[in-house]
C-alpha cells in the first residue's frame, strides 16, 4: 500500500484496506484472521495477491484459510483488500461487527487517491461511517516513477 506511487495497485474510485490483527503488541490467531477474511469476502472485496495472507487462502471468494495454521498464532498477519469508494462505508461497518467476533484488537489502514479538490474520499467515508481515522500517515507526492497503470491520465508507462 505504502508504495502506490509506483505500484500504482489503488486506482481513482477504490479505497485500499488493510486490517492488521494483532496490532500493536497483542498477536491474533489466524482463526480471527480467516473470521476477517471471511466478512470481507462476502462483500465481494478484491484481496491482494501479493499479501502473505492471502496465499494462506484456499478460496479467495469464501476468505476460507488453511485449517493447518488456524490454530497458529502471529505477532501480526494483514488482510488487505481493495474495494470500491461506494461500498466503502458496508466494509467499514461489516468490520466494526466482525470486531465483536475475534479474539484480537486490529489495526485499520485505508489508502486512496486524493480527488480533484485534494480530499480523501477514505478518509471522508470513515468519518461518516463513525470512525476518526488519523491523517499521519504516508501521502504519496508523485514523485516515484510509476511501473504499473495508475489509472491517471497522461501516466501511462510505455
Amino acid at each position: 500500500m505504502k508504495t502506490n506511487d509506483v505500484t500504482g495497485r489503488f486506482k481513482e474510485g477504490y479505497a485500499g484496506i488493510a486490517v492488521e490483527l494483532g496490532r500493536p503488541g497483542t498477536g491474533a490467531r489466524f482463526r480471527d484472521v480467516e473470521k476477517v477474511a471471511m466478512t470481507m469476502a462476502r462483500l465481494g472485496v478484491k484481496f491482494e495477491e501479493k499479501n502473505p495472507v492471502t496465499s494462506l487462502m484456499i478460496d479467495k471468494t469464501s476468505g476460507k484459510l488453511r485449517d493447518d495454521v488456524l490454530d497458529e498464532k502471529v505477532l501480526s498477519a494483514i488482510v488487505e483488500f481493495e474495494v470500491p469508494l461506494d461500498k466503502m462505508q458496508e466494509v467499514l461497518k461489516a468490520l466494526r461487527e466482525v470486531s465483536f467476533e475475534i479474539d484480537t484488537l486490529f489495526s485499520l489502514d485505508l489508502i486512496c487517491r486524493i480527488d480533484k479538490n485534494n480530499v480523501a474520499p477514505a478518509a471522508e467515508l470513515a468519518r461518516a461511517a463513525g470512525f476518526e481515522p488519523s491523517l499521519n500517515g504516508k501521502t504519496n507526492v508523485g514523485l516515484g516513477r510509476p511501473l504499473a497503470e495508475t489509472g491517471r491520465k497522461g501516466s501511462e508507462v510505455k
